[in-house]
């Protein structure tokens, strides 16, 4: 599958930092989408990692893994949530949530998929430096879960240095 022009959009490190402090992904977690490294440079020197512009298409990934975590191409979002399905536990993925929750039929697959385990919502795309203006947050979804929906809202404090 290949991207549209405005899907590469680098997330900020400090939202990787957060995402994977506060979900906490274990055991195997594979960054599918690695970009220029910020959550794959977050995890165990030994994580796999996908990257179309150096060859390893996400798409063709079929090892079993226990974590997702990235911030996937947005027009992208419900194939990859799709393949996501076939070889993760646990998936989080930075998307505008919008992307999700505009459509029954997507909210009906991760549901029969297991379901949402959380919402970490990071603020605007804008804020983010995303070409975009609608609310982006992280979303865990987990293979077979059913009970409560963890939901947060981030509030960044922007230090000197960024």
């Amino acid at each position: 599958m290949s991207e549209k022009t405005g899907d590469v959009v680098y997330t900020p490190e400090w939202v990787a930092r957060d995402m994977i402090g506060y979900f906490q992904p274990e055991g195997v977690v594979l960054d599918p989408c690695r970009g220029k490294g910020v959550f794959h440079d977050l995890l165990p020197s030994d994580s796999p990692w996908c990257e179309i512009t150096d060859g390893r298409d996400f798409f063709e990934w079929t090892e079993p893994v226990d974590w997702v975590i990235s911030n996937p191409p947005y027009s992208l979002t419900r194939p990859w949530f799709r393949h996501s399905y076939t070889i993760a536990e646990h998936l989080v993925y930075l998307v505008p949530l919008r992307n999700v929750f505009s459509g029954y039929g997507f909210l009906k697959e991760i549901n029969d998929f297991g379901g949402i385990a959380g919402i970490r919502v990071y603020g605007t795309g804008g804020s983010l430096g995303f070409p975009m203006g609608n609310a982006v947050g992280a979303m865990h979804v987990h293979r077979g879960y059913s009970g409560p929906m963890d939901y947060s809202l981030h509030r960044h404090v922007r230090e000197e240095a960024e």
